[in-house]
């Protein structure tokens, strides 16, 4: 078959299906197969893009925790020397006692009791009973001078009962309790014995 044999109508139409046959054919095999993957990739890029996101949020979080958590270590740093170690604890109670000898009461009893676990499961109470006499103002002056003292120490429980003899004397009976640490192996061993 010749080309100039066509007819006019023959030649436009082949003229215009080659092409178009080309393009169908390069649409199907080439194109179409590329189509899902760019949209996948779209996907991918998207999700890609979102995880970026999170992690950039969690890089500035990281900075203002790391912030606080330097701020929370100081305070921590400084509630602990507030928490004579086991070693130290005695000699807080006694500065109990020489305040109080040193003010001019006179010791009558000093009986120390066992440590408990607090309530929170990450401090003994160290508790000691004194017995203590004296007059009214010296045990007001005493008990302004051991809120002084640079550990935390409370006063659990307290009696005063006018004395036998001299009634401007005072016997009172108080419990002074400090706290200490738990060390880790005994908070482990105590958190055992509960499960």
């Amino acid at each position: 078959m010749e080309w100039e044999s066509l007819s006019k109508n023959n030649k436009i139409l082949l003229m215009t299906l080659i092409p178009l046959m080309l393009i169908v054919l390069f649409t199907s095999v080439y194109l179409l197969p590329n189509l899902d993957t760019i949209n996948k990739l779209k996907k991918e890029k998207a999700s890609l893009q979102e995880e970026i996101d999170k992690a950039n949020l969690i890089v500035n979080k990281y900075e203002e925790l790391k912030l606080l958590n330097a701020e929370l270590q100081k305070k921590m740093d400084f509630l602990k020397t507030l928490l004579p170690k086991e070693t130290e604890v005695t000699d807080v109670l006694k500065k109990v006692s020489e305040i109080g000898l040193q003010k001019g009461l006179v010791i009558t009893s000093w009986k120390p009791r066992d440590k408990q676990i607090h309530s929170s499961n990450e401090v003994y109470e160290i508790p000691v009973e004194v017995g203590m006499r004296g007059k009214y103002h010296t045990f007001g002056i005493f008990f302004a001078d051991i809120t002084n003292i640079q550990r935390i120490l409370n006063i659990k429980k307290m009696e005063i009962r006018r004395g036998d003899k001299d009634p401007t004397m005072l016997n009172a009976t108080l419990i002074a309790v400090t706290y200490s640490l738990i060390p880790d192996e005994e908070k482990q061993k105590i958190q055992q014995k509960k499960k």
